[in-house]
């Protein structure tokens, strides 16, 4: 598997700029209802890194996602579990 490194800090720096989130501040198992993430902000993450990594994503997996560790999951990051 590809270093996710860049796409954890790809997915960051989107999230600190266009939702006011820190990566490293959100739970693991928090909803992206409860992030206030919509279907069309994870739909220009998905595409952007897509684009950005020459990727291709699988949309069932993506639109199944409710929280952002299957999110992540899904971009193939690995994230801290929740303690």
């Amino acid at each position: 598997m590809p270093d996710t490194l860049p796409i954890r800090d790809y997915v960051a720096e989107f999230l600190r700029t266009h939702c006011d989130l820190e990566f490293d501040d959100i739970p693991p198992g928090a909803t992206l209802d409860d992030l206030e993430v919509d279907s069309l902000t994870v739909l220009s993450i998905i595409v952007l890194v897509e684009k950005e990594y020459g990727l291709e994503l699988p949309e069932r997996r993506v639109a199944a996602a409710r929280t952002f560790a299957e999110l992540m999951d899904v971009l193939g990051v690995r994230i801290a579990a929740a303690p």
